[in-house]
Order: C-alpha cells, then sequence, then structure tokens
C-alpha cells in the first residue's frame, strides 16, 4: 500500500474511533454496547491484524494508526474479561514505537495522537511508561487552551501518572493478575481492595 493510498477498512476504523460526542468513554468506557459493535463490525479485521495479514499498514500514518487500534484498544472490547484482551499488546507496541519514531504521531490529528500513546501506557515496564508519560507530556505542550484535546491530555496526566507509578510500585499492574491466573501478592491485594478499578 502505497503512501497515497488508503484502504477502506483504514478509514472505516479511524471513522468509527473517532467520531461521536464523547470519545473518551467511548474509547475506556463503552460498555457491552460499544463491545458487540466493534465485534460485528471489526472482529474479522483484529484476527487479521493478530495474524500479522495488515502488516503494510504500518507505512503510513493513518494506517499505523488503524493498527494500533486494532491490536491495543478494539481486543479491550472483544476479548474483555478475557487474557486475550492483552494478547496483542507487545505487536501494538512494536507498531507504536517505530510509528513515534517515524513522526507520524505529530501528522495525524491531535485527537488521534494519543492512540499512538496507549500501547506504552498499557506494557508492564518501567521504560515503556516513561516513554507514555513523556509523550503525553508532549501532546499536551503541543495542544492549543480550549482545544478538546487539550482537554484530553490535560484530563490524562493523572491517568498516565498512576500507570506508571503501578508499575514502579508492582513491576506489573495487578488488575489484571486475576484474568491472567496471577496470584496476587498481599500488598497487592490490598491495593485493589483500595483501587477497585485498578488505578
Amino acid at each position: 500500500m502505497s503512501a497515497s493510498t488508503t484502504h477502506p477498512d483504514i478509514t472505516r476504523i479511524t471513522s468509527y474511533w473517532f467520531s461521536g460526542d464523547d470519545l473518551t468513554k467511548k474509547w475506556f468506557n463503552g460498555g457491552p454496547q460499544v463491545d458487540s459493535e466493534i465485534r460485528a463490525n471489526f472482529g474479522d479485521l483484529v484476527e487479521k491484524a493478530r495474524a500479522e495479514q495488515l502488516t503494510s499498514w504500518a507505512e503510513q500514518p493513518q494506517g499505523a494508526l488503524a493498527l494500533i487500534i486494532l491490536l491495543d484498544q478494539f481486543p479491550r472490547n472483544i476479548f474483555r474479561g478475557s487474557p486475550l484482551s492483552y494478547s496483542s499488546d507487545a505487536m501494538a507496541l512494536d507498531v507504536a514505537s517505530v510509528a513515534v519514531a517515524k513522526g507520524f504521531d505529530r501528522i495525524v490529528a491531535h485527537l488521534q495522537q494519543p492512540i499512538f500513546y496507549l500501547p506504552f501506557l498499557h506494557a508492564e515496564n518501567l521504560v515503556s511508561q516513561v516513554a507514555a508519560t513523556a509523550l503525553n507530556e508532549g501532546l499536551l505542550s503541543r495542544s492549543e487552551p480550549g482545544e478538546g484535546d487539550a482537554e484530553y491530555a490535560g484530563t490524562s496526566r493523572g491517568f498516565f501518572t498512576s500507570h506508571s507509578n503501578c508499575i514502579l510500585r508492582f513491576g506489573r499492574f495487578p488488575s489484571r493478575n486475576k484474568v491472567l491466573g496471577r496470584k496476587s501478592t498481599a500488598e497487592e491485594s490490598e491495593y485493589l481492595k483500595e483501587h477497585p478499578s485498578g488505578f
């Protein structure tokens, strides 16, 4: 796929993910209705992405963006409550790392830029968490006051900090332990009592 060509499915993915009045609700608290929509409309593309059949998309900004959505975001909806929801995180991080190195995150619309940073945020290692925080701060510095993306970046600061603090403290996200079949330590169990959402 050439840089001048955008696959129709790329446009379909990004149009869906960035349309609506409350994007952060769709992205992070969509619920069963959004899960069902994504499963019905994009489940086949998620499987293709997980099978590395869409790697050419990563060659251009919108394609890389759509591929990250398929590997990092949609699995959390389609496979909610299953280990599969995290199983393509490493693939998403690889795509995001190359895309950010190429500056793709700065080419797309401001509203789309945070998606490039979420694979770093979702990684259970401190290096990726430091990168996630730095990238989000960069987005905040590039946002104009009053822009929707500026509001997102501002409110997301605490979100990013809570993730990095969790990795700094535990080396992993305790909220994933049950789904992944990991035994929680006593400290993690106490933490989850205080923070049921995981953060």
